[in-house]
């Protein structure tokens, strides 16, 4: 009786140890206890992330010291309004494509990170962005037109862009005159005239560019009433000629403002940010188109905010760049920095643009809104063409190639 008593118990204890494990779990077969998160799968409605109440949005950026103190003190008052607390991180210019890279493709990425604005729809084809639209309407109020087409994609928006940097081309009005010229030149004849004469003295440049982005070489042929995509084999094979004689260096290098100076360089295509710097009076910049072209500035460059695809806070972080590029946000920032603002209404006659331009403020208003070409090999296979075919690894015809597969 007592044997069979002990067996009734020792029942009833296996009975409730069965009873007691959840109906919810699930056998992990995945060995790495951390796994690293896959982009989101692009389709018609895509993720909107994680949502929810939080304490602090981590942004990585990429400015100088003077624009990071601003952004901080913008930053500073959202947490004053919102109570969520923003941790910036700021890195290198120089270094600012390959953490973005790095960024978008970790476990544990950023909730904002900062881009060229022209690879937004690069990283958000490839899956590595949220789309800002699906929290609410486009942060603050409508972006220059032109910034249009490189945030849309797929019937979304993808990035919300900060300001604009356009490339202007910089030069000695005596030093042209030296090289017979009392004006920049404006054609592929211009040009080459101007090449002929440069290459009668020795140790002279002709162009002083960046070779990181193509933003300097799309300026010059701009100036040629051409452009990075056209189909311009004349203005190509002047570029393949005329390489050797250009001065290849970073957009942040101050040598170059003496190198104008001193005659070595006769024209330089740099940021409008940097004539602001080390500009003077007995130099002269000039953007290398005029409204009346009609196209716009392929020239442009822009720093946009993005939502990686592994945000933690996607909500949140639309609030935070709603209240950056609000039209109060962005007066302030280009009162404190001088860069110049993305939004369109703060460049309009009711808000008198008092800001000193080497161009017309109706250039930054042209109603083009597309690109008359669209080329799929993406933007960072653009900025590889112009890279390769400046530093002579490829010649016209191969960066002819290039694009011609990047367009079909």
């Amino acid at each position: 009786m007592l044997k069979r008593k002990n067996y009734w118990l020792l029942f009833a204890i296996l009975l409730l140890s069965l009873t007691s494990l959840s109906p919810s779990m699930e056998l992990s077969t995945n060995n790495d206890p951390h796994p690293m998160k896959k982009p989101q799968s692009q389709s018609t409605n895509p993720s909107s992330g994680k949502e929810g109440t939080i304490d602090s949005l981590r942004i990585t950026v990429s400015l100088n010291s003077e624009e990071f103190s601003e952004l901080e003190l913008l930053s500073n008052r959202y947490t004053l309004e919102s109570g969520v607390k923003v941790i910036l991180s700021n890195i290198d210019s120089e270094n600012a494509d390959e953490v973005l890279k790095h960024d978008l493709t970790i476990g544990d990425s950023p909730d904002i990170v900062m881009a060229d604005g022209r690879s937004i729809l690069d990283w958000a084809t490839r899956g590595y962005l949220l789309p800002v639209d699906v929290y609410q309407s486009i942060p603050g109020t409508a972006p220059l037109t032109q910034l249009i087409p490189w945030m849309q994609w797929n019937g979304y928006n993808w990035g919300v862009p900060l300001d604009i940097d356009p490339y202007i081309l910089v030069y000695s009005p005596q030093r042209l005159a030296e090289l017979g010229f009392t004006t920049l030149p404006r054609n592929l004849e211009q040009w080459n005239t101007l090449l002929q004469n440069v290459l009668k003295e020795q140790g002279k440049y002709l162009l002083a560019m960046d070779t990181r982005n193509p933003y300097g070489l799309s300026a010059v042929m701009e100036s040629m009433n051409s452009s990075l995509l056209s189909d311009n084999q004349e203005v190509m094979n002047w570029t393949q000629n005329a390489r050797s004689y250009f001065y290849l260096t970073s957009r942040y290098n101050k040598d170059v403002w003496d190198m104008i100076q001193s005659g070595s360089i006769a024209v330089a295509a740099l940021p409008l940010s940097e004539w602001k710097k080390h500009g003077n009076s007995s130099l002269v910049a000039e953007a290398p188109l005029t409204a009346s072209n009609g196209k716009g500035l392929e020239s442009y460059y822009s720093r946009s905010f993005a939502l990686p695809a592994q945000s933690q806070s996607p909500k949140e972080a639309v609030n935070w760049l709603t209240f950056i590029t609000s039209e109060d946000s962005q007066m302030d920032w280009l009162e404190n920095t001088g860069s110049l603002p993305a939004l369109d209404i703060l460049y309009r006659s009711e808000h008198d643009f008092k800001y000193k331009l080497p161009f017309g403020v109706e250039l930054l208003l042209t109603e083009e809104t597309a690109p008359e070409v669209e080329f799929q090999g993406g933007w960072s296979k653009l900025v590889e063409a112009v890279s390769l075919l400046l530093t002579g690894k490829i010649d016209a015809a191969g960066y002819k190639d290039f694009i011609k597969e990047g367009l079909e």
